[in-house]
């Protein structure tokens, strides 16, 4: 069996498997070779977790986190056996279990972004939504982010329209019905191009990434099989921090 200081060796500078070997020492399910090598080591790793919380490597702890709410989402379906109550109130779930439709979304440059990009033009996204038993909904999408550069930079395409396809997975609550509150974490692939438009014309400034985001949706659902939506992202790419923003979308879907 490892040594606690081998363990904590292993898993240096990740904030969340960090807490593993270091949990393993304090309960001494492993013994490190001497108390005073311990004791020098988580000195060293709890500044390094520090560091790594409060860095960059926040937005890899968020895309984390989103994995850890598409599994619960995925998780709580599979064991269901009735429909969901939301919030206090006993009345069954109202959606239906899959929805297709359209969201038009705007996109404002934040933080470093902002410095040398400026919002673009609303574009649509087409968007399919299931409904699970247990008041997850879990989502898939395409489309494109809309961007622009500033005015300093003329040498280059005016527009920064960027693919995104990715995937969502969102816990509702019951406001007032017909309102819903959903709130949750989203996946994506971003490949930045020159125009929203096929096929697809890679803008070389940029460098294709995965992004994390966190999701704020308020739903409407009036009688029949329509559900209106309104979503707020707060997105930013992992492997650059050239690449962030909120994005705002409203959307109209309907069940087949």
């Amino acid at each position: 069996m490892r040594s606690g200081a081998e363990i904590l060796e292993m898993f240096s500078g990740d904030p969340i498997v960090t807490a593993i070997p270091v949990a393993l020492v304090y309960f001494q399910f492993s013994v490190p070779s001497t108390p005073f090598e311990t004791a020098a080591l988580l000195w060293q790793r709890q500044k390094m977790i520090k560091k790594s919380i409060f860095s960059t490597s926040f937005w890899q702890l968020a895309a984390k986190l989103s994995f850890l709410v598409f599994f619960a989402g995925h998780a709580d379906g599979a064991g269901a056996a009735r429909l969901a109550e939301f919030g206090e109130s006993s009345m069954e779930n109202p959606f239906d279990q899959a929805y297709w439709g359209l969201e038009l979304a705007s996109n404002f440059p934040a933080a470093k972004t902002s410095q040398y990009l400026s919002p673009g033009h609303a574009q649509p996204f087409i968007t399919y939504r299931y409904c699970l038993s247990t008041g997850w909904m879990l989502g898939a999408y395409g489309g494109f982010k809309g961007l622009k550069r500033k005015d300093g930079e003329s040498d280059l395409p005016k527009n920064l329209s960027i693919l995104s396809l990715g995937y969502e997975s969102l816990k509702g609550w019951r406001l007032y019905h017909p309102l819903y509150f959903f709130a949750g974490g989203k996946f994506s692939y971003l490949l930045p191009a020159t125009a929203a438009n096929l096929p697809l014309r890679r803008d070389d400034q940029f460098r294709a990434e995965f992004s994390g985001a966190w999701v704020a949706m308020l739903a409407l659902k009036p009688a029949g099989k329509w559900l209106v939506t309104a979503r707020v992202d707060r997105w930013r790419g992992l492997a650059t921090t050239r690449l962030e923003g909120l994005e705002t979308a409203l959307g109209v879907l309907v069940n087949f």
